[in-house]
């Protein structure tokens, strides 16, 4: 008999696919939530960290509550990837689309070019995340016969 085709054997792969999805989302998460935590506790700092030629106002403070509350609302898909379905692939096609938005900002002047570091952040955290998610699912459906 082969080890796929045993039920021991896919329910042990769903588990392990979940526990590495869990684990790469709950990085990325706090990662999120500490640079929102930035961008409202210490707008000037993280502009100038980000090497933005731009003056600290209130859209940076907005900028880290709105990155604070999609982090908050991607709980729900940390929390049970395989019950919360729409917020893990709604979660995954917002960073793509903010991080390509990060990408042509950064490409759009010099002044800038910050951005890039928050394009190549979401995208790789989505590309990661996309291979994640759709592993833990691939194998979750082969656990149930």
């Amino acid at each position: 008999m082969n080890q796929t085709l045993s039920l021991g054997w896919t329910e042990a792969q769903a588990q392990a696919r979940l526990f590495a999805y869990r684990r790469l989302l709950k990085a990325n998460l706090l990662l999120q939530a500490a640079f929102g935590a930035l961008c409202v506790l210490f707008p000037a700092w993280t502009i100038a960290w980000l090497g933005l030629a731009a003056e600290p106002s209130a859209w940076v403070r907005a900028w880290g509550a709105m990155v604070l509350l999609v982090s908050l609302l991607y709980v729900p898909a940390w929390y049970a990837p395989v019950r919360a379905r729409f917020a893990g692939p709604v979660g995954l096609l917002g960073r793509f689309l903010t991080g390509t938005l990060y990408l042509l900002l950064a490409l759009s002047g010099p002044e800038l070019r910050g951005f890039l570091w928050m394009a190549l952040f979401d995208l790789g955290f989505a590309v990661a995340l996309s291979f994640s998610y759709f592993a833990l699912f691939r194998a979750e459906l082969m656990s149930r016969p």
